[in-house]
């Protein structure tokens, strides 16, 4: 009898341990993922604004992911851990265009946009966030002069 309850007990955290992070409502980022048919000048763009808004991008827990039809992927992993076609589809993107989408902390589509991208916008959209108000009321921006 002992025995049978240890065996429980072991497959119970066993299970809980197994299912990690999946079992959590929470992500421990927002991401934006940008789709585009080639890595064409509006690609570039986009790579370039998300640098010159790093700061308030890392501020808010944002990550930047691109992929494009043809394959190409920034950062370049992204290609090998996650079927391109798929995210396409996931998301709806249509052949040939290009297509951001604003992905919360709790998984959920936030936002979506074209070709140019309205930082401006992303960062209000994002600060109005119930998530986002808690952790602007503990900590001060670092971004802020």
């Amino acid at each position: 009898m002992r025995a049978a309850l240890v065996l429980t007990i072991a497959l119970l955290n066993s299970t809980m341990s197994w299912a990690y992070p999946s079992y959590s409502a929470e992500w421990s980022h927002r991401s934006v993922i940008y789709f585009a048919p080639t890595n064409d000048e509006h690609v570039k763009q986009f790579l370039l604004e998300t640098l010159i808004n790093e700061c308030e991008l890392q501020d808010r827990d944002l990550i930047t992911l691109v992929v494009t039809e043809d394959g190409f992927s920034m950062p370049k992993w992204v290609k090998h851990e996650f079927n391109l076609k798929a995210l396409f589809n996931m998301y709806d993107v249509k052949p040939g265009a290009h297509t951001a989408v604003l992905i919360g902390k709790d998984g959920g589509e936030k936002l979506r946009w074209g070709k140019h991208t309205d930082w401006e916008h992303v960062k209000q959209t994002i600060d109005v966030m119930p998530m986002r108000r808690y952790e602007m009321a503990k900590k001060v921006s670092p971004c802020s002069a």
